[in-house]
């Protein structure tokens, strides 16, 4: 049974003529925090909208102008586990496409995006899939990890066949693995980059004082996003004498195949210097109280919100050279990129970035101007929007 939560007050949803839009995502709290403003858009341009995910509070949308519906998806640790999973959330996502009967579903993110592609078939629905970045399943390089990427590419495929469906990708690489690495026709790929950015909440901010430098890191706890690495570039830092901090604000993801082990983390904890703080509700105090915010993530990234928040607070940034982060850091005009998995690179640019203070300034404001002219929230809305009315018109065309 569906548990059915509809927060949209002086009118039936279920009745309303207009155009319906199902969004479907694995994490509420991932939607309320990531995507909240393409369904206000789609609410804002006449669509009636229902989210479908899973809900550990349901009340973080009161108010809202959609319709929630509670979705149990299956949390796994292992590529393994993802795969025997698979029915049963399947299952559940026809379910809800029975129930709901959308004109256009749009999938969030890889798992979403495969299962419920194959939900729609034999659906009339017009599909989007937005993969924001493809993750650990592309990231990971066992036998298993290859026959799941050929079985993702497979169903993306036969999903932009049967249901016109376009991929909705965050930067150039990505979209040209789905062109030339999963043969998707060049008219169904699509690059909207990332979710937008408020520029009127994350706005400049003055550089604290120094030293100490600190560095910042917004990330979940995995070992792909890099941690280690900025903890052994840390420790290079220290030993030449540079009087820094290292904190890291992010969660732990039992539910992913890469994330960091408890005791790992409490051993980096002991290290001086080295702050891990957990889930951070609103980031932009820990941003505006640091010099340099880093990501040293090793691959499967689609573009980093973390990286396009800090440049919108002015400040400079530090990541490594793989897609995604590319979209954001141009080296020596918003920030500086280093090679994957180097410590030492890492901490030879923090050592940089520590001594040179105008550099960092005109960095951090250079960064700012790219967010405000390409990573816009209104730029990216109004970019979905557009989405959203070529998949309606094609539908009542077809």
């Amino acid at each position: 049974m569906l548990c059915r939560n509809n927060f949209k007050s002086g009118m039936d949803l279920d009745s309303s003529p207009n155009p319906r839009i199902l969004f479907l995502v694995t994490e509420s709290y991932y939607f309320a925090s990531h995507k909240m403003e393409l369904a206000a858009a789609a609410v804002e341009a006449g669509y009636n909208v229902t989210v479908a995910a899973r809900c550990d509070n349901v009340e973080q949308f009161a108010g809202a102008d959609f319709k929630v519906v509670p979705l149990a998806w299956k949390r796994t640790g292992s590529i393994l586990s993802a795969v025997f999973g698979l029915v049963p959330d399947l299952l559940r996502v026809r379910a809800v496409l029975a129930h709901e009967n959308p004109d256009v579903v749009h999938n969030i993110s890889l798992k979403p995006a495969i299962i419920g592609s194959i939900a729609a078939f034999g659906r009339k629905v017009k599909v989007i899939n937005s993969v924001n970045g493809f993750g650990y399943v592309f990231y990971a390089r066992s036998l298993l990890a290859k026959a799941v990427q050929l079985g993702c590419g497979f169903v993306l495929r036969q999903s932009a066949k049967r249901n016109d469906a376009r991929i909705v990708l965050q930067n150039r690489e990505d979209a040209t693995y789905a062109r030339e690495g999963m043969g998707i026709k060049d008219g169904q790929v699509r690059m909207i980059r990332g979710s937008g950015i408020d520029t009127e909440r994350f706005v400049p901010q003055t550089e604290p004082k120094s030293p100490p430098m600190r560095f910042l890191i917004l990330a979940r706890l995995l070992h792909m996003k890099g941690i280690q690495v900025a903890v052994a570039a840390f420790e290079l830092l220290r030993q030449q004498g540079v009087d820094a901090e290292l904190v890291v604000c992010g969660a732990p993801d039992s539910g992913n195949p890469s994330s960091i082990p408890d005791a790992l983390v409490k051993k980096w904890s002991d290290v001086s210097g080295v702050t891990f703080k957990g889930q951070v509700a609103d980031v932009r105090s820990e941003i505006a109280e640091s010099h340099v915010v880093m990501l040293p993530a090793l691959g499967g990234e689609g573009l980093p919100r973390a990286l396009l928040e800090a440049a919108a607070m002015e400040r400079p940034l530090l990541a490594t050279d793989i897609g995604g982060n590319r979209e954001i850091v141009i080296p020596w005009e918003t920030g500086m990129l280093v090679p994957p998995d180097d410590p030492e690179a890492l901490a030879s640019a923090m050592a940089w970035m520590a001594s040179h203070p105008a550099d960092r300034e005109r960095l951090g404001k250079a960064a700012r101007q790219k967010v405000l002219g390409e990573f816009s929230s209104e730029l990216i809305r109004s970019q979905h929007v557009t989405l959203y009315q070529d998949s309606i018109d094609q539908s009542t065309r077809s």
